[in-house]
């Protein structure tokens, strides 16, 4: 433990240069200690990544150590045995100090306006000073414990609530680094310590079913568990608008731009006007009528369209598929000159007196009125019926050509089937403050597609919301987010892909406006759009071994300095590096741990107890 020097229990050294807010300084070589007492506290020596104080004027200025290095220094030693002075040498230890904020009035700030002088004196922090400089919360005291500041045991690393929470947050870290633990951390003191409920939305997207046990997060969140493995699953409340969302759909079904796109875009409209119809289910009524008039009294053979039609009507609530065929296998479009079609019964040809009589034939197919009427409430049933009326009627017209619009129908009844599992229509918004939706019976696919529909959503919420109540927020927070923010993903198209991100991308530019966050965790920020990437306010850094997650991280983050930079691939676990608004200069910082019931459900698992290996 070394002493004073000159009085002054934490003075280390003096300016030696100053280039700008690059300062060299001179430690003293009483002053090379790993630590030293002060007023009864250890308080850590000089060393890289800890703070310097340099006096200047009435202002301290406050410095963080980026380098630690000797130098040869020259100077008199002995005279020797002719009298003569003997220049001698010897090492003296200098750091490269970079100067982010000052002390005035005993107010720390960020920022500095006059730089030190070539031999002002260099002190270490004091406890109180070393806190203040690393627990910026406002004035207020509307802030939170976090955690202890790396390398100094006690003290501790306060966030501002407004500076974080009001903002877009990136967490980052390899698996096992403590990035889950981080993010619930955060999220459960900022639900926890809330007092007026109700002007806050919190959206956890989460991939694997980490946060869905009772005590995670809050107790008194929702939680959706999605499936489309079975029917059974719950549903996320969506607006009625989301089905009739053209671009969406069409990007969904593969459309083509110039074929498939406007045969889709008329699609959606017809089923709008269907729904905007003072009598929903009539209005079906006249629409299949028509149809069926249309086949039999321009005696044209079903030919390649039978099965189409059976498909169609099959769609019918009440009607089995098994039964509309049996009465097409009764129906005979007989080319005579009456023009009109044959009914067989019993091998015996009953002719049709008018095309007005069509409609019987088909035993109420175009008569079932509260079917229709059950049918136009489905809304997904109803876009894919009206989906595959329209393809029938144009292909019968001439208008298409099938073979160019018959793969849409498919990929787009498929979608809406996925989607009836999925999403509950007719709700604006969630219900709960706190939900967490899981994706972990999800299939691969939809993993993709949910994440942009809650999006969308939510930010179309906000924003419609946020006019209103200036004091109203939505947080959407997504875990292994690289699922869904890959900018370099081969297994999709690349519209498709274009589409998702630019929806993520107009929420992290656009939507700090209107009260809209975005929370990103990911153990490969490399994989991220970097435009994502760049646009988050804080970030909280762990453990990144990987030559491109660093490259990209240093892209976008440019505001952590060198030390801090070098650092990332040797963090402890539970150690990150915070940087950005919510603090004054990046901190490295030791999270707190969760009490174990808070955990999510993500953890190491030792299989050498699990196996009886000693």
């Amino acid at each position: 433990m070394r002493g004073e020097v000159n009085g002054d229990l934490l003075l280390i050294g003096e300016v030696t240069e100053v280039r700008g807010t690059k300062v060299k300084v001179r430690v003293y070589s009483q002053a090379n200690e790993a630590s030293v007492f002060y007023h009864g506290e250890l308080v850590r020596g000089v060393s890289v990544g800890g703070y310097l104080r340099l006096p200047c004027g009435y202002d301290d200025v406050i410095g963080v150590v980026e380098g630690d290095y000797q130098q040869e220094s020259k100077a008199v030693a002995s005279k020797g045995v002719d009298g003569r002075e003997a220049p001698g040498a010897y090492l003296e230890r200098y750091v490269d100090v970079s100067v982010f904020g000052s002390f005035s009035s005993g107010r720390f700030s960020r920022g500095v306006e006059v730089l030190p002088l070539v031999r002002s004196k260099a002190y270490l922090l004091s406890p109180e000073q070393l806190a203040a400089v690393n627990s910026p919360v406002e004035a207020t005291g509307a802030g939170f414990r976090v955690g202890e500041l790396a390398g100094h045991d006690g003290v501790d690393v306060r966030l501002p609530f407004n500076a974080l929470f009001a903002s877009h947050i990136g967490i980052f870290g390899n698996t096992g680094s403590g990035k889950s633990n981080t993010l619930c951390r955060l999220f459960t003191d900022c639900l926890s310590q809330r007092r007026v409920h109700g002007d806050g939305k919190f959206v956890f997207i989460d991939f694997n079913g980490e946060y869905t046990s009772e005590s995670a997060l809050s107790p008194d969140k929702a939680v959706i568990r999605l499936s489309t493995k079975r029917d059974t699953g719950d549903k996320i409340p969506v607006p009625n608008t989301f089905y009739f969302d053209i671009d969406m759909w069409a990007v969904l079904a593969k459309a083509t731009e110039k074929t498939q796109r406007p045969f889709l875009k008329r699609c959606i409209r017809k089923a709008e006007n269907v729904r905007a119809a003072n009598d929903p289910g009539g209005y079906l009524c006249a629409m299949a009528k028509k149809m069926l008039e249309g086949y039999c009294g321009f005696a044209t053979a079903f030919g390649e369209q039978r099965e189409d039609l059976i498909k169609l009507f099959s769609l019918i609530p009440g009607i089995r598929e098994e039964k509309v065929a049996e009465v097409f296998d009764h129906i005979e479009v007989f080319v005579r000159k009456s023009g009109y079609p044959v009914l067989r019964t019993n091998n015996e040809k009953a002719y049709l007196d008018s095309a007005e009589q069509a409609p019987l034939v088909f035993q109420g197919l175009a008569n079932d009125k509260r079917g229709y009427s059950k049918l136009a409430n489905d809304i997904p049933l109803l876009l894919e019926f009206v989906a595959r009326f329209q393809f029938i009627e144009q292909v019968r017209l001439g208008s298409i050509v099938r073979e160019h619009i018959a793969p849409l129908v498919q990929r787009y009844s498929a979608e809406l089937k996925e989607a009836s599992k999925l999403y509950e229509p007719g709700v604006n918004g969630f219900g709960a403050d706190v939900t967490v939706v899981s994706l972990l019976d999800v299939n691969l696919e939809q993993k993709k597609v949910v994440p942009l529909v809650i999006a969308k959503m939510l930010y179309q919420f906000q924003k419609t919301r946020g006019q209103e109540n200036r004091g109203s927020s939505a947080h959407l927070v997504v875990d292994e987010a690289h699922n869904i923010l890959s900018y370099s993903s081969q297994r999709e198209s690349e519209n498709w892909r274009d589409y998702r991100l630019e929806t993520f991308e107009e929420i992290v530019k656009e939507g700090r406006k209107f009260g809209m966050y975005l929370t990103v965790c990911s153990q490969r920020p490399a994989d991220i759009s970097p435009t994502i990437l760049s646009q988050m306010h804080n970030y909280f850094i762990h453990r990144l071994v990987n030559d491109e997650d660093l490259r990209a991280i240093s892209k976008a983050v440019s505001f952590i300095d060198g030390a801090n930079a070098s650092m990332v691939p040797v963090l402890a676990q539970g150690c990150c590096i915070v940087s950005g608004t919510a603090t004054t200069y990046p901190v490295r910082v030791q999270v707190d741990p969760l009490e174990l019931e808070k955990q999510p459900m993500s953890f190491d698992r030792d299989l050498a107890k699990a196996w009886g290996i000693e």
